[in-house]
């Protein structure tokens, strides 16, 4: 069996730290302090305003498609067989 030191674990990275070891260097933490608010009030409403604005340029852009696939049917032509 092996022996482990008590005093290796109480050492290692992962008990110093208070969630485990940190690859963002603590740009997580701040970050989510940052935009903590951010998605509340007027914010919000402009950011889902212009979300639907998107989807209406895209709606436009679809009937536009479809208008011109309809406006203008292919026909194909007929070929003699011998």
């Amino acid at each position: 069996m092996k022996k482990v030191n008590a005093n290796s674990r109480r050492n290692s990275p992962r008990q110093r730290a208070p969630f485990g070891l940190c690859y963002c260097a603590g740009a997580g933490p701040r970050l989510t302090a940052l935009t903590a608010g951010m998605f509340q009030g007027p914010v919000f409403d402009h950011f889902r305003t212009a979300s639907v604005e998107v989807l209406l340029g895209l709606r436009a852009l679809l009937d536009a498609q479809i208008d011109a696939l309809t406006k203008n049917p292919r026909k194909g032509t007929k070929i003699a067989v011998e």
